[in-house]
């Protein structure tokens, strides 16, 4: 492997949810399908997965569709 390449850009972000109290983080690097989102304000015994290996575009549309649903919805649309 060339030792001159730039690393790939990782993008990072988090969105508190107002209907549901819920704060959403993701991250991923664009281009490539290993984006993950979860709730970051979840118990700290077990991170509630939401999307996970995903698209940018599968994350993104996971995201605006979380913005209409209520906190007990959310929390059983996630992975434990």
């Amino acid at each position: 492997m060339d030792g001159s390449r730039k690393p790939l850009a990782k993008v990072e972000g988090r969105r508190r949810l107002r209907h549901s109290g819920i704060t959403v983080a993701w991250r991923g690097t664009p281009e490539l399908d290993d984006w993950v989102a979860y709730i970051a304000n979840g118990t700290k015994s077990k991170k509630l997965i939401l999307a996970d290996h995903s698209s940018e575009r599968r994350v993104r549309t996971l995201l605006s569709r979380l913005h209409t649903m209520s906190r007990k919805d959310i929390e059983k649309l996630a992975k434990g």
